[in-house]
């Protein structure tokens, strides 16, 4: 009697993992084509706080990117080097970067929600994308594939950020 409850179990485990594989895999595993290819307006909203280097890379990374219609947010959360000097260099280079400057506020102090919340208020564009100074897009198509995922019926879209390989002495 003991092989025919084990038998049951296994075939349950069995049946379970085909219905899976089958039908919830699809969901799990769907990866978007780039249906949408137009070209919506997106902007595109860097908070910095002491990432004048960082900016450096970053904005000319996004400044080549092959979707043409969106705008650079950048935010210099109360930073005390020189992020602000970067940041308005790059809005004084290129038209699509915005400035918004967070002065120290006492009811606000060291919060990035409310240098975020000042960035999307800024915004001109209904669809936002989030990218962290200390990160860089995969390659010059990021940008045209995250906006890709916008559409009427997906209003949040979500990415990664992977990391880089380095070799270092100790790995």
């Amino acid at each position: 009697m003991e092989i025919g409850i084990a038998f049951i179990v296994l075939a349950g485990f069995v049946l379970i993992n085909i219905i899976y594989y089958f039908f919830l895999a699809r969901v799990g595993f769907y990866k978007s084509s780039l249906n949408n290819t137009s070209q919506d307006a997106v902007s595109v909203i860097v908070c910095s706080k002491n990432e004048q280097e960082n900016l450096k890379t970053l904005v000319p990374l996004l400044l080549q990117q092959t979707h043409h219609n969106f705008e650079i947010i950048l935010i210099n959360d109360a930073s005390i080097d020189d992020t602000l000097e970067v940041i308005e260099h790059f809005q004084d280079l290129d038209a699509r970067v915005k400035k918004v400057d967070v002065v120290n506020n006492e009811s606000f102090w060291g919060n990035k929600k409310y240098a975020l919340t000042l960035g999307i208020k800024k915004a001109i564009n209904e669809n936002l994308i989030f990218i962290d100074a200390d990160c860089k897009p995969a390659s010059n198509n990021w940008l045209k594939t995250m906006a890709s995922g916008f559409t009427n019926h997906k209003s949040i879209v979500l990415g990664y950020g992977g990391y880089e390989k380095k070799k270092v002495f100790n790995s």
